[in-house]
């Protein structure tokens, strides 16, 4: 009897358990997960709830009268079977809401991700999940005309990135430093960029281009003209020129990019053969966001 009784009480025991795992998991997994985080220690009193918050797309079309009070940070997955109101509209209204709680009447967006056919792999980590973070500012006068010429952090305008970089274009460049700065348009996004690359093992060379492309979702598409120059062990010089096209994957701090390359001008046609399959040469990057 002793035994039967303990029995049903470690029975008991592990359903309450077992239950309140569950519940747990809907109530805080039934609607997208938004963080607003402050800037510093300084906090500031919440808005009132019919106050309103408005959407920026671009850093100099903030009023020049505003301060930057906080970064927000949101995700849902409409896949999830437990997850409620997980949409576009779900999101920026449940955004507002934490911006005003924040104290802020302001959202500038650094990046906004739809959810797309790839599943969720190691490569593609956040494919069929909304993303969207941006800047929370706190916007003293919004008739004061916008701020040309303040300066925004430097993540609002430009996106740095360090890599490897394989191919005609940069030889073997560990590391390949880019910086690009991106510009939202109506339907896509365009981008210009720098990047120079550099290798020291057994020879030294160095490489630089400047490019410029489109990126739409998580797909980018962009055409760079680079210059590669090397010295040997017996001091003798290589140069050479190329166009390299390059179709690209851009997600979560990760860019993959890969495509042909031409050869505008060689010094030498025995020197940065990298990257050649076949009769093709190509370029193979990986960049990763710092």
């Amino acid at each position: 009897m002793v035994r039967q009784t303990f029995f049903k009480n470690k029975y008991c025991i592990a359903s309450k358990i077992i239950l309140t795992t569950i519940v747990g998991l809907t109530l805080f997994s039934c609607s997208p997960q938004i963080i607003v985080m402050r800037n510093g220690f300084k906090s500031y009193p919440p808005r009132e709830d019919n106050d309103s918050v408005v959407i920026y797309k671009r850093a100099q079309d903030i009023p020049i009268e505003s301060e930057k009070i906080g970064t927000l940070q949101a995700t849902c997955n409409p896949y999830n079977l437990y997850m409620n109101s997980c949409d576009s509209a779900s999101i920026f209204s449940l955004a507002k809401t934490k911006i005003k709680k924040a104290g802020g009447n302001a959202l500038l967006i650094t990046n906004f991700e739809k959810p797309t056919f790839w599943k969720p792999t190691l490569f593609l980590p956040n494919g069929n999940v909304f993303l969207l973070n941006g800047d929370v500012f706190l916007v003293h006068d919004f008739s004061s005309p916008p701020d040309t010429v303040k300066k925004m952090d430097f993540q609002n305008k430009y996106m740095l990135y360090a890599g490897l970089g394989f191919g005609p274009e940069t030889g073997i460049s560990l590391p390949k430093i880019s910086i690009y700065s991106f510009q939202n348009r109506k339907y896509f996004e365009t981008y210009y960029g720098a990047e120079v690359g550099i290798w020291g093992l057994v020879a030294f060379w160095m490489s630089l281009d400047c490019l410029y492309g489109i990126k739409k979702n998580i797909f980018t598409l962009d055409t760079s003209l680079g210059v590669w120059w090397a010295i040997s062990p017996d001091s003798k010089h290589y140069f050479h020129t190329t166009i390299n096209p390059k179709i690209g994957v851009k997600f979560w701090k990760l860019w993959l990019k890969a495509g042909p390359s031409m050869h505008l001008y060689r010094s030498d046609s025995d020197a940065g053969s990298f990257g050649k399959i076949g009769n093709m040469y190509c370029n193979f990057e990986i960049l990763i966001k710092i």
